[in-house]
């Protein structure tokens, strides 16, 4: 009898082991959700590096004093991709997860072409600011 029940006991622990890494993904999906924030965060520095350059009073701002910034994912060492345009910016990285599996903040922003990611920015011409554009 407490075979019987230590073995349906494991049996019910196991499956949901295994139900909870099917939700969640595991290990290995939280390892690319980890980079992908890097990806993320490193397209935002590039796009304020770019936008300092753009800026009228560069040199003014605090923001743009230390803007050296990789072209380069530091993890694969593939190039970012740079888009420039008198009134748009965008910069890009291949993303690990697809947008529809992620749950990781700051993603919504990110407009997405299957593995591409890109950071989208306009600038406004009544007040000449650059602001990010929603998908």
């Amino acid at each position: 009898m407490n075979r019987l029940f230590f073995g349906g006991a494991v049996a019910v622990v196991l499956a949901a082991l295994l139900a909870g890494f099917a939700v969640v993904g595991g290990p290995g999906h939280a390892r690319a959700e980890s980079r992908d924030q890097t990806r993320l965060a490193d397209l935002r520095h590039l796009a304020d590096a770019l936008i300092c350059e753009t800026a009228e009073q560069a040199a003014f701002s605090r923001a743009c004093r230390s803007t050296e910034q990789s072209l380069h994912d530091p993890l694969t060492g593939a190039a970012y991709e740079v888009a420039r345009g008198a009134e748009s910016l965008a910069v890009c990285a291949n993303f690990e997860v697809p947008q529809e599996k992620t749950v990781a903040s700051g993603r919504e922003r990110l407009h997405f072409d299957g593995a591409v990611g890109c950071l989208r920015y306009r600038r406004v011409p009544s007040s000449r600011q650059w602001v990010v554009q929603a998908p």
